[in-house]
């Protein structure tokens, strides 16, 4: 097996190539950068992308299906656990090599189509069902006639940094990211750079956070590295919470040593020498390819004492929290991390200067480090050729909700946001109108079809009052409805408050039960009668404004955002559910009511037995009744009458 192989490779000869620059390898060492780079392979391999939403899709079960394909023809097949491309909808997704030619990726396949696959690409043919297309490879022959995977639609045009091994190298052997130039950055600013001149490096790149504000880093690095103190830290912030975005997910899935080597030198610029990676339990290939990774890293002489003979000294621990959302919230991570419950404190002081145990501690999260190693690797003019003026680099986003192609994506900042919906999202599921989109997660706000040529980027977002958050990307149809998503967004937010302040726990309180009576339909119509609940409407706007300008955190502050922009650009629909108890995408169960027409009823009792609230009583060949003080909306019944007796009132 590869990975076998490469396990027993000697970590002293992973440092050597660290410290020597490409030109002075030896012809040793360029046979054992071309071995791990699958440059020369002697016989077939089969890559499996092995992350959370593959094993969702059964990728386990090709391990059996190409072991037995092997025995069956009497060949031994190298297996191969990668990453994922990013390409989510094609999951799941196998990469086949044989010895001289290019790699060959094929999406949506089965355990059952595969050995077919294997069999014809082994006698040098190429089944073009399920096809992804062929990975470039300097040293192996091209298949003719076959495009190269970056050309598929999804790929084409994106730039790839930080997913350029993604789904190519096995997520944790440090020797494979090394032989891809991995720790490289690391190993260069040990021996070449201080700590002040790898700062001035990171000024000069303009790196902004990722986390949604996009807060200029250097500024915060220059005040824990400038903060007089015994102890400092670097905290990782690999909790991602919002229930709409899974990139950094998938990042640490498929390579989580280019977040370890981005936490390695802002531990160094920062003179740190304690750094924590936290993260969620139920991410449990994360937690665990994170763990092997540190693990390699540390056999390797990256972590520990006298790191490569350089004098400094690193520690990096992974933490498991319990996935509270409001810990996205740089000082709740702080307190769970010291013992406490996960909640927001009070600023100033900023973990800056006053962090982890009151010792200076940076925090970012996954996308934010990641950053680092390119930039220090290829200069910041390279870094900032790419995005805008103000806001370099890429940002990774995460397309799902009712788009054709679901996935991780990443662009140049400017790029507009059709280009991500249309072009590598590949519009909307079954050709639908786009009815809106909703960034930033359940604080974020939605986008219509007439905002979809702004630019992605800090400053057209901020003219916009847009929310670009940590980059999820929600496409929504006709047949959504913008007043449940509102509705269910704000039950998440209320759910996840910590409780400390009064705006954000009574505030999500209040506007989550004004949005419960507008698409719920009233029990009592006296005392829910429409006017009061359009009184409750009215008041979302003042509450939203005393959350915004009073609560602790940026949950509070932003827990209204989408209520806020919904109600502006669908204001109809609201009106709708209000004064009509209409819900046009028939989403809002809860506010319909039905009625049986007596002249179409024919008693044939097919919809009391499928009503499962046992709403319906008739006898049979007789007209049926709705009682609708039991009926709850389903639409169960109109779904299967055949005689269009089910009136929706």
């Amino acid at each position: 097996m590869i990975q076998e192989m490469t396990n027993r490779i000697n970590p002293r000869e992973l440092q050597e190539i660290l410290l020597l620059e490409k030109p002075e390898l030896n012809q040793e060492q360029q046979a054992m950068i071309r071995f791990l780079r699958r440059e020369r392979i002697s016989r077939p391999a089969v890559f499996l992308d092995v992350t959370s939403p593959s094993v969702i899709y059964g990728i386990d079960q090709f391990k059996v299906a190409v072991k037995e394909w092997g025995e069956n023809n009497a060949l031994d097949v190298d297996v191969v656990e990668t990453g994922s491309l990013g390409l989510i909808s094609a999951e799941p997704v196998i990469g086949i090599q044989i010895p001289g030619r290019a790699r060959l990726y094929y999406g949506q396949i089965t355990p059952l189509k595969l050995p077919s696959i294997l069999d014809a690409v082994v006698r040098q043919v190429v089944p073009e069902e399920n096809l992804i297309g062929q990975m470039l490879m300097a040293s192996q022959q091209p298949w003719e006639g076959i495009p190269f995977w970056d050309q598929h639609p999804f790929f084409k045009g994106q730039t790839r940094y930080l997913m350029n091994l993604c789904g190519v190298i096995d997520p944790c052997s440090a020797s494979e990211y090394i032989a891809w130039g991995g720790y490289q950055a690391f190993a260069k600013s040990l021996r070449y750079y201080t700590s002040q001149e790898l700062l001035k490096l990171i000024e000069e790149s303009n790196l902004r956070g990722r986390s949604g504000s996009g807060f200029l880093a250097a500024t915060k690095w220059l005040k824990v590295a400038n903060t007089p103190s015994d102890k400092r830290y670097v905290l990782c912030n690999a909790d991602e919470s919002d229930p709409g975005g899974y990139m950094h997910r998938i990042l640490m899935e498929s390579n989580p040593h280019l977040i370890i080597e981005g936490i390695m030198l802002a531990a160094y610029i920062t003179g740190s020498g304690q750094a924590i990676i936290y993260t969620r339990s139920r991410y449990p290939m994360a937690v665990k390819r994170l763990q092997k990774a540190l693990q390699e890293a540390r056999s390797a002489g990256l972590l520990g004492s006298d790191i490569l003979k350089s004098g400094f000294s690193l520690d990096i621990q992974l933490k498991r929290g319990p996935g509270a959302y409001v810990c996205g919230e740089e000082t709740a991570i702080l307190s769970s991390l010291e013992g406490k419950r996960g909640m927001p404190q009070n600023r100033p002081p900023y973990p800056a200067t006053q962090g982890l145990f009151d010792k200076p501690t940076l925090v970012h999260n996954v996308e934010t480090l990641a950053q680092v190693p390119l930039i220090i690797r290829n200069g910041p003019e390279w870094y900032k050729k790419t995005g805008t003026a103000e806001s370099s680099g890429t940002k990774l986003f995460s397309l799902s909700g009712r788009i054709s192609r679901l996935g991780v994506v990443e662009v140049p900042f400017g790029t507009p946001l059709k280009t991500l919906v249309n072009d590598f999202g590949g519009g909307v599921r079954n050709g639908q109108p786009l009815k809106a989109l909703l960034l930033g997660g359940p604080s974020g706000k939605f986008v219509t079809a007439t905002q979809i040529d702004t630019p992605i980027d800090f400053e057209h977002f901020e003219e916009e009052d847009l929310v670009m958050g940590s980059g999820s990307l929600v496409v929504l149809d006709e047949g959504c409805c913008p007043i449940n998503l509102m509705k269910n967004l704000m039950d998440f937010n209320h759910q996840e408050s910590c409780g400390k302040c009064i705006p954000c726990r009574d505030g999500t309180k209040r506007v989550l039960s004004i949005l419960k009576s507008v698409t719920t339909r009233p029990a009592n119509q006296e005392k829910f009668d429409a006017l009061e609940r359009f009184r409750g409407i009215t008041r979302i706007e003042e509450l939203a404004e005393v959350m915004k300008s009073t609560s602790l955190c940026g949950l509070g502050k932003t827990a209204a955002n989408p209520v806020i922009s919904g109600m502006k650009l669908f204001r109809e629909e609201m009106e709708e559910h209000v004064f009509d108890r209409i819900c046009r995408a028939g989403v809002c169960r809860n506010l319909r009511s039905f009625r049986i027409d007596p002249v179409n009823c024919t008693g044939c009792n097919i919809c009391m037995i499928k009503c499962p609230e046992n709403a319906i009583i008739g006898s049979p060949h007789k007209v049926h009744i709705i009682m609708e003080d039991i009926c709850s909306g389903c639409g169960k019944c109109y779904e299967v009458c055949k005689f269009n007796a089910i009136r929706v009132l």
